[in-house]
């Protein structure tokens, strides 16, 4: 199986958020013609996550997301950082939790996975307490446990 990049068109909102119009994600050659299986955590995407097989078709020599063929069991939370010596402490408790993350340091933002296995609950009440601290805010694009 061989890594590839597969491209998500993103829309910007009228603040330019996200930052930019495209985000690409390494995937793994899936088992059927044109299909992939996400292999790192979205930054901006709300079509897919790790894990997800996805159907991609080549533009000008590039692979673009076209659908999710399967979903995994993954969930996919994002956090934005108000207090920036709070990164380190939130992101080492998430891994400890069992969660896979991607930081952009430039967007104080920090991509989290959330694996079957790890309790959804107990990582949306650990962002909640440390939101209502004022440390942070998360959204939660694709919940699916």
């Amino acid at each position: 199986m061989g890594s590839s990049k597969v491209h998500f068109r993103l829309v910007q909102d009228g603040d330019g958020y996200p930052p930019g119009s495209v985000e690409s994600l390494w995937a793994q050659t899936g088992n059927n013609a044109g299909e992939y299986v996400v292999d790192n955590v979205p930054l901006f995407t709300r079509d897919a996550t790790i894990g997800d097989v996805v159907h991609v078709r080549e533009e000008d020599g590039h692979l673009w997301f076209d659908k999710v063929v399967h979903r995994s069991t993954n969930s996919l939370v994002r956090v934005v950082f108000f207090d920036p010596n709070a990164v380190e402490r939130v992101n080492e408790r998430l891994v400890n939790l069992g969660c896979s993350t991607e930081y952009l340091a430039a967007h104080k933002l920090l991509a989290v996975s959330i694996p079957i296995t790890v309790s959804l609950q107990n990582v949306q009440g650990y962002l909640k307490t440390e939101a209502s601290s004022g440390t942070l805010d998360y959204e939660e694009p694709i919940l699916r446990q």
